[in-house]
């Protein structure tokens, strides 16, 4: 690589040093094997961030390749390490589309969720509520907007709820994820729409404190911006589920690293890209 962008830092790591911030997505995990052990190849690293004090990694990105990995028995993964600290690490939040569910279905599972209440606002009302932290979220149908709340607050009872909200649709419909709450927009893109879920913005020290309280935000909330983003590193799978200790896969690493900027087979490219499929 003949650019001066210093290369991104990968890492050999223990499957099971690594922490999820958020919940998996089952659909996804399964898709992931699949697709795992047809490429016999790990193509895309997870993005992770040690946790201060500990021998441990949080996932701020590919959660479910992570999750998809253990299943599979994988030992090792090669990961990309940041830090909340790294220039350009940026933690913003995804919204949901819940997509190819009755909407009569998303309906009555809501009223099975605890303490969950709804209220009829606007669309403003709805967004200023999220920004001073008086919504837990806010759902957008086609018939309007509601925000969600409940009577006993706290972050942990906040969590859990959304986890239950989520619970109404993960893994009985599709979830795609959205970066802005407008039904107009979103609805032509997705013909079974059932839903927008809205949810509140986190900060990295919200992830690291959840994290070490065991908690999870839901699936496909958090989106971390990273710079420098490794892709297609193509490990062999055959690499990770080997029966070597973590220093031999390391040296292994180091050297299959050396080998790659020796052939000029990194490239590093500064323009904004669209990628259209994997």
């Amino acid at each position: 690589m003949k650019d001066s962008t210093a290369l991104p830092r990968l890492e050999m790591l223990a499957t099971d040093a690594l922490m999820l911030h958020e919940e998996c997505d089952p659909r996804r995990v399964e898709n992931l094997c699949q697709r795992i052990r047809e490429d016999a190849h790990l193509k895309h690293p997870p993005i992770v961030a040690a946790l201060p004090g500990t021998a441990r990694f949080v996932v701020l990105d590919g959660a479910n390749r992570t999750m998809a990995l253990r299943a599979m028995g994988i030992p090792h993964v090669v990961a990309q390490l940041v830090s909340y600290g790294d220039p350009g690490v940026e933690l913003s939040t995804w919204h949901h589309v819940v997509a190819g569910m009755p909407l009569a279905e998303f309906e009555a599972g809501l009223t099975r969720v605890d303490e969950l209440q709804l209220h009829d606002c606007s669309l403003e009302q709805a967004r200023a509520a999220i920004a001073t932290g008086d919504a837990v979220a806010y759902i957008v149908c086609a018939s309007g907007v509601r925000r969600v709340y409940s009577e006993n607050r706290s972050r942990s009872r906040d969590i859990r709820l959304l986890n239950d909200l989520v619970g109404v649709y993960k893994g009985r419909a599709d979830i795609f994820r959205a970066s802005n709450d407008i039904w107009e927009i979103q609805a032509p893109y997705y013909p079974g729409i059932t839903a927008l879920i809205v949810f509140p913005p986190y900060s990295p020290a919200d992830i690291m404190s959840l994290v070490r309280r065991g908690e999870k935000v839901p699936t496909g909330v958090t989106r971390h911006a990273i710079p420098n983003r490794a892709l297609y590193i193509n490990i062999p799978l055959n690499v990770l589920g080997a029966d070597w200790t973590l220093e031999r896969k390391r040296e292994w690493l180091h050297q299959w690293l050396m080998e790659q900027m020796a052939a000029n087979a990194i490239r590093y490219y500064s323009e904004s890209t669209f990628l259209f499929g994997q």
